[in-house]
């Protein structure tokens, strides 16, 4: 019975050495706000106001809640309708005084909320025209409420859209995401990422990349030249230029069994930034996972930190930068939101 315990105390500890033992490492964390329901959630969207000194979150248990950007005080809490599911994305318009929503169960709309105070004004519906372009329109109760008859007043970067098609395990999910220019969108589905010009649908280029089921975590590059998109398989993000497809750099993941839920750009786009999980093995032996926020550098592909303290067992949501890039925000599987200064690059 030793022999088989010493047998299985090496085989824990060689699996604890080959998924990345390291001691931990924390952001310097500026507030971090726990989560006030007693319900279980998970914070999924996260958003910083261009101004006015606000961070909002959205979360699994339909809160979305608002919060002073300096000390994590709780402004207002808006609870979204029943039976929408999710807050799974957050966001504000550029002049910072509405606040998008988006819920899991409502794929066609984003709700738009009154930023000071969180009143719903109206819905910006999504519409996937038969070309794949997609397109966001004002109600007519939002256009009433704020005059917009377009979704000029947002950056689309910060849109993600989902479509499902089917159901059980044969399901078929394709995502958006959109450039900062406003030009150009990429879909990516079972393993093929089709970026197309959003003025007329015409392809611009075909990748074989991204996950070959469910979503990829991609993001654009802040001068809409490049994309980067996340798979499980060979576990890293790769960085594609959009004029010929090349493949110009990877960023692998600190560990083979990473998992990733979303991809950041800095505003310059130096950095490119990873938030997810990492799986180790306990103690006691058994499995278990902590959060992880990744920064890289694009210049090289180098993993310049690797924050695994102070995330939860997981970082369920992308980051948000402060206005002047000192500061971001995220959000944990319990349901903390974290605001932390940015690192050295």
């Amino acid at each position: 019975m030793r022999a088989n315990s010493s047998i299985r105390t090496l085989l824990a500890l060689a699996l604890w050495v080959a998924m990345g033992a390291h001691a931990q490492t924390a952001p310097q964390i500026v507030w971090s706000a726990p989560n006030p329901n007693l319900l279980a959630n998970s914070i999924q969207g996260v958003a910083w106001a261009p101004a006015n000194g606000r961070v909002s979150v959205g979360s699994t248990d339909r809160w979305v809640r608002s919060r002073n950007s300096a000390n994590g005080a709780l402004l207002f809490s808006v609870l979204q309708p029943h039976r929408s599911g999710s807050a799974d994305q957050v966001f504000y318009s550029t002049d910072s005084t509405l606040l998008g929503v988006h819920n899991s169960d409502r794929g066609g709309a984003f709700r738009i909320h009154r930023a000071s105070d969180g009143v719903f004004l109206g819905t910006l519906v999504i519409t996937i025209q038969p070309n794949g372009v997609v397109t966001f329109t004002p109600d007519a109760q939002l256009t009433a409420a704020t005059g917009d008859t377009t979704d000029a007043r947002f950056r689309i970067a910060d849109f993600s859209v989902v479509r499902l098609v089917g159901s059980g395990y044969p399901k078929i999910a394709t995502n958006w995401v959109f450039s900062p220019d406003r030009t150009l969108q990429a879909s990516a589905s079972q393993g093929t990422i089709t970026i197309q010009r959003r003025s007329d649908g015409a392809t611009v280029r075909l990748l074989t990349a991204g996950a070959s089921r469910g979503t990829t975590p991609m993001a654009f590059s802040p001068d809409s030249t490049q994309l980067a998109a996340w798979a499980s398989t060979p576990d890293e993000t790769d960085l594609f230029r959009i004029s010929d497809g090349a493949l110009v750099m990877r960023f692998p993941d600190a560990t083979n069994n990473a998992g990733v839920v979303a991809l950041r750009f800095s505003p310059g786009g130096t950095r490119l930034v990873t938030t997810g999980y990492t799986p180790f093995v306990a103690n006691d032996g058994t499995l278990n996972q902590r959060g992880a926020i990744r920064f890289f550098r694009v210049a090289d592909g180098a993993l310049r930190h690797n924050f695994d303290a102070g995330t939860g067992i997981g970082v369920t949501s992308p980051v948000a930068w402060s206005p002047n890039f000192t500061r971001f925000v995220y959000g944990t599987y319990e349901g903390a939101a974290v605001v932390a200064v940015v690192p050295s690059p």
